[in-house]
């Protein structure tokens, strides 16, 4: 064989070789893509999955916070309400008819159960009821002054016998009571 025949041979089968190495090649970065765009799929699948599957976390969270939050604000608005009722309460036996008033402060001085004692009243009261409430709780039987001290009240009085001083004010009666009728004011205004 002639040097000719034998370098376009050769030449031939490294043709021939090339040929087939980029076909191969081609197959296999086609696979490769393939492989690839596969990856990036399920890759993509799975970080949109951890993303909904966050933003429902995130969701629940905001959506319980602003349930809570409401649920707080709810309550803040019947304790409110309730504390509202108290006060109005205070001012009703405060502002009563004057005769309405006397006769509960002395119904009042009468049930402490003490006979004796200097009572002092807020400025007002000492000046306009005080006198006619000592006078009228005498009537059954007690000795009471009139101190001419006062107290900083609405109204109401204090009791101050010996040692011992009972507050009868309008405020601690209904502080008294307050806890118990409390279920019973809610139940008024919200059922």
């Amino acid at each position: 064989m002639s040097i000719e025949k034998i370098t376009e041979k050769i030449i031939s089968e490294a043709q021939e070789y090339a040929d087939n190495a980029v076909t191969e090649a081609r197959k296999q970065e086609e696979e490769i893509i393939n492989k690839a765009l596969e990856d990036a799929d399920k890759i993509l699948l799975n970080v949109q999955n951890n993303i909904k599957a966050e933003s429902d976390k995130v969701f629940s969270r905001r959506n319980s916070l602003a349930q809570l939050e409401t649920r707080k604000m709810i309550l803040q608005a019947k304790q409110d309400a309730v504390n509202e009722c108290f006060e109005r309460a205070v001012s009703e036996v405060y502002n009563m008819d004057e005769e309405k008033y006397i006769d509960f402060l002395v119904h009042i001085l009468i049930d402490i159960g003490v006979k004796e004692g200097e009572v002092l009243f807020n400025k007002k009261d000492a000046e306009t009821v005080g006198s006619k409430v000592i006078v009228l709780a005498n009537e059954k039987g007690n000795k009471f002054s009139l101190s001419t001290n006062t107290i900083d009240a609405k109204g109401g009085f204090k009791l101050v016998s010996g040692k011992v001083e009972i507050t009868a004010t309008i405020e601690s009666i209904v502080d008294d009571i307050k806890e118990e009728i409390t279920p019973d004011v809610v139940k008024a205004l919200f059922d």
